[in-house]
């Protein structure tokens, strides 16, 4: 019955509840439930997936298997953890034998952010299945450092070393929870060990590209950052079965095209260097999101560009690059090599006279980003926890300023401006549908301040004065430590040191009331 539902339905069509519901009822086992449980997240259909999970489960309340089966659905493909530790404590009642069982309610608390209850589902576990010690204790570890806890990390990580010696494994953890620690020249030294106990690790290998490159290193870091895995979609896998471009060969009357591998902030950011294969005499095309390619047509002529949501045709194309290969690609060995162009972004001066005269008259304007977008996978979800804050805090953290606040804030997070009782703030963001409208926004602010997220690169990109507050576990752009950054010359760092953000929004608040007082037009 799936199996027919699947052959004649339509791809593109939304999935009727009812029917898939009842498919499911007549041929219910836990690898059917998983297949339409992700068939429905796939559409974005999320609440008749939880719907469906939650239905199914509530009928068939004693089935062990089909409750993990629902749990680990919903914790890979949703961000409804309450849910999945809901389910998981009622299988580890059904079956407390069952070491997965306990292992995942304590990883689902931690992704939770229920510390205290992750420690104790953690030490129950390892004393319920002491002959499970070593796999406990790393997912311990490893959840700890993407939690944005890599100090608990390190220690119990070195407690761990000091009992049972090293491994590429542990060494390799040891170095993640280092880099987060922002020490990344000791983490190069320990990933390198890592790499000598086990020279195939790809982890180690990744790890210590990445760490290279918040080291500095960029020479280095850029050639092993290619052999990363790539994250490939339905939507780039044709552009990516292309003969991959190599760093050396000669690209001189080839075609190329250039596709979107990672986030939108990490397109925004590497995009400056397909001019350099374009320099060098190749036909460059880029493969993007709809939202970015007004703005690429504007800023790049001379490069093609199409909508990854779109049919590519390939044929004529000589290779294909990740996106993020492109700095490799034009050779960066320094930060020097960084500044391909400043400004790299161009916004329509059309679109900026239309929103200045959108925005209200009273200068100075301060735009406000204070959330990234959540994804609904852990990994995602988990570093956007760590990046983003809550209107709240800059509402605590700032209080009245002297100037026009504009927000910038897209997504759900946006909706927090229905509770914010601090002073007015202006929100342009309906009549926004795309990245070059909100860089004609940010050509009429004197000030952009905002988290991590792809619109602090849009400002870095257009060369608009711009604060990042960046999370104390930084992405590896921006190095250890410091104000500056070589990505951005207009760009402030504004550095947390610890997991809470209340303590650097203090001092952005500060430096913006400072800022106010000193500004002239």
């Amino acid at each position: 019955m799936i199996a027919a539902q699947e052959e004649h339905g339509d791809a593109f069509a939304p999935m009727n509840y009812a029917v898939w519901r009842a498919a499911l009822q007549q041929d219910l086992t836990p690898e059917n439930l998983a297949k339409v449980g992700e068939a429905f997240f796939d559409k974005w259909q999320e609440i008749e997936g939880i719907k469906l999970v939650l239905e199914t489960i509530s009928a068939n309340p004693n089935d062990f298997v089909l409750t993990m089966a629902a749990a680990i659905l919903l914790f890979h493909r949703t961000t409804r953890y309450d849910i999945v530790v809901t389910l998981l404590r009622k299988a580890v009642l059904l079956r407390p034998e069952i070491y997965p069982a306990h292992l995942m309610l304590a990883d689902a608390l931690l992704v939770k952010d229920d510390i205290n209850a992750a420690c104790e589902q953690f030490a129950k576990t390892l004393q319920l299945f002491p002959e499970h010690k070593k796999e406990t204790n790393r997912n311990l570890i490893v959840h700890l450092v993407d939690c944005g806890y890599p100090r608990e990390a390190l220690d119990i990580a070195n407690t761990v070393l000091t009992e049972d010696g090293p491994t590429s494994t542990l060494l390799n953890d040891i170095a993640c929870a280092m880099q987060r620690l922002n020490h990344s020249g000791t983490a190069l030294s320990v990933y390198k060990q890592a790499l000598e106990l086990d020279p195939n690790c790809a982890a180690s290998k990744f790890g210590h590209a990445a760490t290279a490159l918040k080291n500095g290193q960029y020479g280095t870091g850029f050639v092993e950052y290619a052999g990363r895995s790539l994250k490939i979609t339905p939507a780039t896998k044709k552009i990516a079965d292309l003969p991959r471009l190599m760093p050396g060969q000669n690209v001189a009357g080839k075609k190329i095209i250039c596709y979107q591998e990672q986030g939108m902030g990490d397109t925004l950011n590497f995009c400056r260097f397909a001019l350099v294969l374009r320099e060098r005499g190749a036909d460059v095309a880029l493969a993007v999101p709809p939202a970015l390619i007004r703005l690429f047509e504007r800023s790049f002529p001379g490069i093609t560009f199409f909508s990854t949501l779109g049919e590519i045709a390939l044929e004529g194309f000589d290779y294909s690059t990740p996106i993020p290969d492109l700095p490799g690609l034009a050779g960066v060995k320094n930060a020097a090599d960084l500044l391909v162009a400043s400004p790299y972004l161009k916004a329509d001066p059309v679109e900026v006279e239309k929103f200045g005269a959108l925005l209200p008259a009273r200068r100075p304007r301060v735009g406000l980003i204070w959330a990234g977008e959540c994804r609904a996978n852990v990994a995602d979800y988990l570093a956007d926890q760590r990046r983003s804050t809550k209107l709240k805090e800059i509402e605590e953290a700032f209080g009245p300023i002297d100037a026009t606040l504009v927000s910038l804030q897209l997504g759900k997070p946006r909706e927090e401006l229905a509770a914010w009782q601090g002073q007015p703030i202006f929100d342009p963001m309906g009549e926004v549908h795309d990245m070059a409208d909100t860089a004609a926004i940010m050509e009429n602010l004197d000030l952009i301040i905002s988290v991590d997220t792809s619109t602090a690169h849009l400002a870095g990109g257009l060369a608009r004065p711009v604060w990042m507050v960046s999370r104390w576990d930084a992405c590896w752009r921006w190095g250890d430590d410091g104000e500056s950054t070589p990505w951005y010359p207009t760009m402030r760092i504004f550095r947390s040191q610890e997991r809470s953000f209340k303590p650097v929004l203090a001092q952005v608040g500060a430096a913006l009331r400072e800022w106010c007082k000193n500004w002239r037009a």
